[in-house]
């Protein structure tokens, strides 16, 4: 994937905060996405942010289906669709 293919676009990916999300949330950014992390624990996240790996993050636990519609909302406000 070219560096600036996804330029303008927003990715969300959950599980951002380490390992293979963390790993897939690096390389959209790289591509150019605007990326939303989504994750329980708000260290990782802002540590991926910090680091560069996405543009913002939101806390939500991916089983709880109205914390997960209100991460995708503030997201999107954020960071468009």
């Amino acid at each position: 994937m070219s560096q600036r293919a996804l330029a303008g676009r927003h990715a969300v990916v959950t599980g951002g905060g380490q390992g293979i999300g963390l790993a897939v949330a690096q390389a959209l950014t790289e591509a150019g996405a605007a990326v939303t992390i989504i994750g329980r624990r708000r260290e990782p996240l802002e540590r991926a942010v910090a680091l560069g790996a996405a543009a913002g993050f939101e806390v939500a636990d991916v089983t709880d289906a109205e914390a997960v519609a209100r991460a995708f909302s503030d997201a999107v406000l954020m960071r468009g669709p």
